[in-house]
């Protein structure tokens, strides 16, 4: 399902194609044939209008050509499919892959819209159609039907992704935006916006985000993992594995790893003795020291059980334990245990080496520039960066869940722990939103500088991720599409 839909360009012309008109997009498309195969991007970039040239920039051609066309070899065909809703449609004959160009040219047979999408053969599609005699069996046009349905599900969750998206990224505060969807088994990659305010630079599938509070799924997996390789159990007290002189304080005694976990330990959001000295990265500071050094004076103010209270304190307090008793780093930790079994390639707390460049920036909810977070104590409760593609693969492994150490620990993470609502469980870091008598799992998170959202539905067999490099929300992007793909699959 993976669509070419990254430098689509919509107008909203009325525009009325005749046979005439259908004979220049032909012309059109096999000029562009003949400059694709050349590599003359050029001249393939001559042939927009000026509204498609203001939308979409000469690098961001580039990058879709180099990126994604090329690779698929010389353009062996092109053919006229059909005309509909004012575009004309074209089957085109990669060496490695067929597509399907739609495309709109104005009056001057310059292209004011082109769009590629995978190419699905249906029954109106086909050079030849069949005439169905009586004899064949009824399963034949039962099949034909459902391919029908299946390839207008898709389109119905393009629009309403293009939709969602534009509307997101037509807000000044905004930069760029992936959106990555698993439905029918298949994966599928949306890509809109800059990596950079005017770099004209698509993000991609290595594009480097800040996950936020996402970090604290990865968290409560390692957790999960504990419990079943380690001494752990999710109903010990913190108080065994911290130092003594901290263990004493009787205040502490009764919160355990699930009241972590669970929001529900009567921690605050974040400790009080957090002065950072540089605001706008608020985590940066705040080593262990200075962690124990709270625990130790804390004093209880909700008791555990009693309440449920988001916590970056709480999933930071689990990651620096684990790596505590592991005599070693968050990080390594969260490489090693989930990243590597589940080859997410790209996920990790410090981006480095051929992954750095791949680090994008972040802008505030002005739409200026902000720094990045960095974590020491509280890493585990939001310092992860990965990419659309990673995270896909991690919401892949929560719906099919492998048959592994690893898969039960995923598994573990999914049973409901504590009852926010009539519609709202919570499982280890996930919140269980029960709609269409569907069990949603999400996090979502969120810096100074970038929005992220994960939810997936083991029911249904679908999930989605939204990351973006900006402060305003992506949650009702994910939102919707998740209800879109529960409700229309």
């Amino acid at each position: 399902m993976f669509r070419y839909s990254l430098i689509a360009i919509f107008f909203l012309f009325v525009c009325h194609l005749c046979s005439a008109q259908e004979e220049n997009s032909s012309k059109i498309v096999n000029k562009f044939k003949n400059y694709f195969n050349k590599h003359q991007a050029d001249s393939i970039y001559q042939q927009w209008n000026q509204h498609a040239k203001t939308t979409v920039s000469k690098a961001q051609l580039d990058s879709l050509l180099i990126k994604q066309l090329y690779p698929l070899g010389t353009i062996e065909t092109s053919s006229f499919i059909k005309n509909e809703n004012d575009l004309e449609h074209f089957k085109l004959v990669f060496s490695k892959k067929t597509l399907k160009l739609i495309l709109r040219v104005d009056s001057n047979e310059k292209i004011e819209t082109f769009l590629f999408q995978p190419f699905e053969e249906s029954v109106n599609e086909r050079d030849t159609i069949p005439s169905v005699k009586k004899e064949d069996p009824i399963e034949d046009t039962t099949e034909h039907r459902l391919a029908d349905e299946s390839k207008t599900m898709e389109s119905t969750i393009d629009n309403l992704v293009d939709s969602l998206a534009l509307q997101y990224t037509n807000d000044p505060s905004t930069c760029g935006l992936a959106i990555g969807i698993i439905h029918n088994g298949k994966a599928g990659y949306y890509y809109y916006g800059e990596t950079t305010r005017g770099n004209k630079t698509l993000p991609d599938q290595e594009t480097l985000f800040e996950i936020g509070s996402i970090s604290k799924a990865f968290t409560a997996t390692l957790l999960a993992n504990a419990t079943l390789t380690d001494s752990i159990h999710l109903n010990d007290p913190i108080v065994k594995y911290l130092p003594d002189s901290i263990a004493q304080n009787k205040e502490l005694e009764k919160i355990t790893f699930q009241n972590l976990a669970t929001h529900t330990s009567g921690l605050p959001r974040l400790p009080d003795n957090i002065v950072p000295s540089e605001p706008l990265d608020p985590y940066k500071d705040y080593d262990r020291k200075a962690l124990f050094s709270y625990l130790k004076n804390y004093s209880q103010i909700n008791k555990p059980d009693s309440v449920y209270e988001y916590s970056n304190l709480g999933y930071g307090i689990i990651g620096d334990l684990l790596a505590y008793k592991k005599n070693s780093s968050y990080n390594e930790l969260i490489e090693k245990t989930i990243c590597g079994p589940l080859e997410l390639e790209n996920t990790t707390e410090f981006p480095s080496g051929d992954k750095l460049p791949k680090f994008i920036p972040t802008y505030n909810n002005k739409g200026e520039l902000t720094p990045h977070w960095h974590f020491l104590a509280l890493s585990g409760a939001g310092s992860l960066k990965s990419t659309i593609r990673d995270l896909l693969k991690f919401a892949e492994s929560n719906i099919n869940i492998p048959n592994t150490v690893l898969g039960k620990a995923i598994a573990l993470t999914h049973k409901p722990s504590w009852l926010v609502s009539e519609t709202q469980d919570l499982g280890l870091s996930w919140h269980i939103n029960i709609e269409n008598f569907q069990e949603i799992f999400w996090q979502n998170g969120e810096t100074f500088g970038s929005s992220s959202f994960l939810a997936f539905v083991p029911g249904k067999k679908v999930a989605v991720v939204v990351l973006a490099n900006a402060a305003k929300s992506v949650d009702s992007i994910g939102f919707s599409i998740i209800n879109n793909l529960i409700t229309n699959r």
